[in-house]
């Protein structure tokens, strides 16, 4: 799956969501958000590191933010198909 494809599936699960907005989804989506802000800073201080010691830190920390927001993505898409 490209980039394209993983921004157009992601936007069909926000909007989704947005339009059942059941209670328990309310925290799933706060969830997700949060998970989505700290991929967005993880790969800010990845472009800005300038320290050849943190660069690795940096991208553990970008991988591991994306795997997360991944992850709940596919959680809530998988609960809301039940």
């Amino acid at each position: 799956m490209n980039d394209i494809q993983k921004k157009v599936s992601i936007k069909n699960i926000l909007e989704n969501f947005k339009q059942k907005n059941k209670p328990e989804d309310d925290e799933m989506f706060i969830n997700i958000e949060n998970a989505k802000k700290e991929w967005e800073d993880a790969k800010n201080i990845f472009e800005n590191v300038s320290q050849p010691d943190l660069v690795d830190y940096a991208i553990y920390k970008v991988e591991a933010a994306e795997q997360k927001y991944i992850y709940l993505l596919k959680q809530y898409k998988s609960n809301s198909l039940i």
